[in-house]
């Protein structure tokens, strides 16, 4: 691989360096250079943003919590205001590879890369982050569902960096839940992941944002399971048609790690999931 390794110390030699030549942005490196690797990808130049980054990376606001793009999934699934928050997203984190790969890879990484199997996004996706993007010439914010367009593919423009994520609090009301399926837990790419977070008041279901990776080509809100779950109990028969119904949502494929057909079974099987893992709440 011949490149040009440029760490910037600021933001406007960030900017200089990316009006010029074919670049790819840095932070962990855990999905570049392997795509870099496999000649996937080619730039003439990596540029690490690190440095550019302040502290903290993870921060109260008063209505939200700011984290960075840089901020590792260790410190994420280790920071007291995301286990109090944001459960969810402390667990995925905890899901994504060994210790020594969530010691690198970078939740910036994660979304830039847009893989309909990473772990982190199910939780993003179920707390509805904002983007924020910076160029040279203004800062713009996006939401995550909206931001990635495809597997592999964003709204990320040239000269624009993801600089940081604001994701409003949600009340302790909620519980919280993850869950990934492969055929090894921490070092696999998953076969299918679901992740949900809900509330609920004498077993009737209030609210409920229910969301699968790996069954479709990105991450997907079952839109159609949470509608027609809240108001309802989670009883036998209204399961058996959320199982219905997420079936309707997904699209999945069949490679190395499993068939569409599998896929399909597992997704349909982890609804019964819902409400029956308070151990995993807030």
């Amino acid at each position: 691989m011949a490149f040009e390794l440029l760490v910037p110390e600021d933001e406007e030699a960030l900017f200089s360096l990316m009006e010029e030549k074919d670049y790819r942005l840095l932070a962990g490196g855990t999905d570049l250079y392997v795509q870099m690797e496999k000649d996937l990808l080619s730039p003439d130049r990596v540029i690490d943003i690190t440095e550019v980054m302040a502290e903290p990376k993870i921060e109260e606001k008063k209505e939200k919590i700011s984290i960075l793009a840089t901020a590792t999934f260790q410190e994420i699934a280790e920071s007291l205001l995301i286990n109090r928050y944001f459960p969810v997203l402390a667990q995925s984190a905890l899901a994504v590879g060994a210790t020594q790969l969530r010691n690198m890879a970078t939740i910036g990484g994660n979304i830039c890369n847009a893989s309909p199997s990473a772990d982190s996004l199910i939780a993003l996706y179920l707390l509805n982050p904002e983007l924020v993007l910076k160029s040279s010439s203004r800062e713009r914010q996006i939401a995550l569902e909206d931001f990635i367009t495809g597997p592999g593919e964003t709204e990320l423009f040239r000269g624009e960096y993801l600089k940081s994520l604001e994701i409003s609090k949600i009340s302790e009301d909620f519980s919280h839940y993850f869950e990934k399926v492969g055929r090894r837990n921490a070092l696999d790419i998953s076969v299918c992941t679901m992740g949900y977070i809900l509330k609920e008041e004498d077993g009737i279901i209030e609210e409920l944002r229910l969301a699968y990776g790996a069954v479709a080509p990105t991450v997907i809100r079952a839109t159609s399971v949470e509608e027609y779950l809240e108001g309802k109990r989670l009883n036998q028969e209204n399961v058996a048609e959320a199982k219905k119904l997420v079936k309707s949502e997904i699209s999945p494929i069949s490679d190395i790690r499993g068939s569409a057909e599998y896929r399909e079974k597992v997704a349909a099987r982890l609804v019964e999931k819902i409400g029956n893992n308070t151990d995993s709440s807030q």
